[in-house]
């Protein structure tokens, strides 16, 4: 039986800011293994799994929606960016065994992409995971009215995030972060975050104790 993980940014278009009380503090001496613990294993919204959810290989995307160039570079950015992060579960055009669906659509028509909208939302995700904490599937909204750095960041943020990686954090230099951050690139804390999700060492379903 396969669960579902409804997530989201919440984030407003202007302003940009993160929910009261959530995410985790950052540090400039942050530990990689500490950030991991953060970001993926533990969530602020919905129904949460228990351990390590990743996927098992490869990770298609699959564009559900027409696009403009400066959405089309922006996946492109994505891509690159993760791919050369985590070599191990790459991303790629077009659909495979483990879909990521990709729309962009209008802030008021998001809510029929995924039910989760809540007002003000620019960037929302959810996956599926099976009973092995693999993830089999994953969903996400980009609004339309998103352009340039802002475009580019929820593309990066959004797609890293239902790669696994789903908490958020208060650390304006990392593409994890809850609040007003714009970040276009991975910070060394990120890339050093998704080596270790990515570690083939890192086994879905691990706890915080076990990760290596």
């Amino acid at each position: 039986m396969t669960s579902k993980l409804l997530w989201w940014t919440p984030v407003l278009v202007l302003a940009g800011c993160a929910l009261p009380g959530t995410g985790t503090s950052a540090s400039d001496s942050v530990n990689p293994h500490d950030r991991y613990s953060a970001v993926a294993l533990s969530c602020e919204y919905a129904e949460c799994p228990t351990g390590v959810v990743k996927p098992r290989g490869p990770i298609g995307i699959d564009i559900k929606t027409a696009t403009t160039s400066d959405q089309s570079e922006a996946i492109a950015h994505t891509i690159e960016q993760w791919n050369d992060a985590c070599p191990e579960h790459p991303l790629s055009l077009g659909p495979s065994d483990a879909t990521m669906e990709f729309y962009f659509v209008n802030e008021d028509d998001m809510a029929a992409v995924l039910p989760i909208y809540v007002e003000g939302n620019v960037g929302l995700f959810t996956y599926d995971w099976d009973a092995q904490n693999v993830i089999t599937g994953s969903v996400v909204a980009i609004a339309n009215e998103l352009t340039g750095r802002e475009l580019t960041h929820f593309v990066l943020e959004e797609t890293t995030q239902a790669m696994g990686l789903i908490n958020d954090v208060d650390d304006a230099s990392s593409i994890f972060d809850g609040g007003s951050g714009r970040v276009t690139e991975y910070s060394e804390i990120d890339i050093a975050t998704i080596a270790i999700h990515c570690d083939p060492r890192t086994l879905p379903g691990m706890t915080a104790e076990e990760i290596p």
